[in-house]
């Protein structure tokens, strides 16, 4: 044997000859196949571990002049090379689960739409059957996707069935969390759904809790997870946080684009796109719909009497009121300086008057800037318009809402009039 072999062995070069082999451990791995090779003179190869060092062996039988029967052992050591292919694989995993969760971001223009895809690839990658997704919103988390669940989990989250389980995870700020079957049972909302085994994954950006995601498996017989499996794991809720992040990121960007800064209602902007669309499903299901346009009576009397910093919060708690007292399906729209405009969807005329004036009967009540004078009262006008009963089509419905705003000015302001046009 040469020094390199010695060494392996942990012998010196010549103390070992006429020892048989099977008192080395290194052969141990190898004894059948040298057996066979002295029997039948067939070359052979394998791949073993020893001492956490990767050989390929090759057994090269032999024969002597003498006719006697040998083998040849060669120990290529290929750690190197087994470790730069495992390290490749991983690379290659890697790049596989970031490519398939961006794309669900990517590809898809409507944020819920974004975050269901992206729960779907990561059940696809990690192999589990179920999975669901809790956005942390404040000191709550709210049910954002699931699939492979039934509706009475998605019931039993949203009130609040896993609080508990969230808040103790969050205390422990370990990595991953796994459940097995009997801490699983202990949770009446899980239990109810045959889980095996629950892994739960913080999702955390910049520090930050943006969620939990919850990945169950209702295969018996299921335990824990391996390293390799642990390490996934840790990459996907490592990109999905990102993503979130950026889901979270790319919605308020949306919001913003679509809300006035003062008031926190909708602009102009997404005023003039939801008109179009109403008007086309008022015409496609024949529904109706309506507007109610409002003006602040006096507003540049109130600025002027209190400062533009007054006149802003009166606009700002308007605000609150208008979204207060419509219905949940109404589109509170600040149109602009003190104008407000509400799109009321599939709402005949008279049922627009009733909120109209229970609304300016709640302004008129109200003293705004209680918080820096006695308080102030103010009125509001308002003009109504009906699609289709008073106008074909947008710029006509507003001409009419403005034009009985200006009637209900010319008659003597705090009045709600509706419009007289017709089609």
């Amino acid at each position: 044997m040469n020094s390199s072999a010695a060494n392996l062995l942990g012998v010196e070069g010549q103390s070992c000859e006429g020892i048989s082999f099977r008192q080395f451990p290194l052969f141990n791995f190898i004894t059948d196949k040298i057996q066979e090779a002295l029997t039948v003179p067939d070359e052979k190869t394998d791949v073993i571990i020893y001492q956490e060092r990767h050989f390929e062996v090759f057994i090269l039988p032999f024969q002597t002049y003498s006719g006697n029967n040998l083998v040849r052992l060669l120990f290529k050591d290929i750690s190197n090379f087994i470790n730069l292919e495992k390290e490749l694989l991983r690379r290659n995993r890697e790049l596989i689960i970031i490519n398939t969760l961006s794309s669900a971001f990517i590809t898809s223009e409507n944020v819920d739409v974004a975050i269901e895809e992206l729960l779907k690839k990561v059940l696809l990658i990690t192999d589990f059957s179920s999975g669901w997704l809790l956005f942390r919103e404040n000191d709550s988390f709210i049910l954002k996707s699931a699939a492979g669940v039934s509706e009475r989990l998605k019931k039993g989250v949203a009130e609040g069935g896993l609080t508990k389980l969230c808040a103790d995870l969050i205390k422990i700020r370990d990595p991953l969390h796994f459940l097995e079957a009997r801490d699983v049972s202990q949770n009446d909302v899980l239990k109810q759904e045959g889980f095996s085994f629950l892994t739960v994954v913080p999702l955390i950006y910049n520090n930050n809790l943006l969620g939990l995601l919850f990945l169950a498996s209702q295969r018996k017989g299921e335990k824990g997870l391996d390293f390799d499996a642990a390490a996934v794991l840790s990459l996907v809720g490592n990109h999905v946080s990102l993503i979130i992040d950026k889901i979270k990121l790319f919605h308020e960007t949306e919001r913003l684009s679509i809300t006035d800064g003062l008031t926190g209602l909708y602009n102009t902007r997404y005023f003039y796109k939801q008109l179009d669309v109403e008007i086309a499903r008022a015409n496609r299901y024949s529904h109706s719909f309506s507007l109610i346009l409002f003006d602040i009576d006096n507003f540049k009397f109130l600025n002027d009497t209190y400062g533009h910093q007054a006149g802003d919060d009166v606009l700002h708690e308007l605000a609150g009121i208008l979204k207060a007292v419509s219905r949940a399906t109404d589109i509170v729209v600040r149109y602009g300086g003190e104008e407000f405009i509400i799109i009321l969807p599939n709402t005949p005329e008279q049922e627009t008057v009733n909120l109209a004036d229970r609304i300016r009967m709640t302004v008129e009540k109200t003293h705004f800037l209680a918080n820096r004078t006695a308080g102030v009262t103010i009125t509001l006008s308002g003009g109504i318009a009906s699609y289709p009963r008073n106008a074909a089509d947008a710029s006509s419905l507003l001409y009419a809402a403005d034009s009985a705003l200006y009637a209900a000015k010319a008659a003597g302001k705090n009045m709600i009039i509706c419009s007289k046009a017709g089609t």
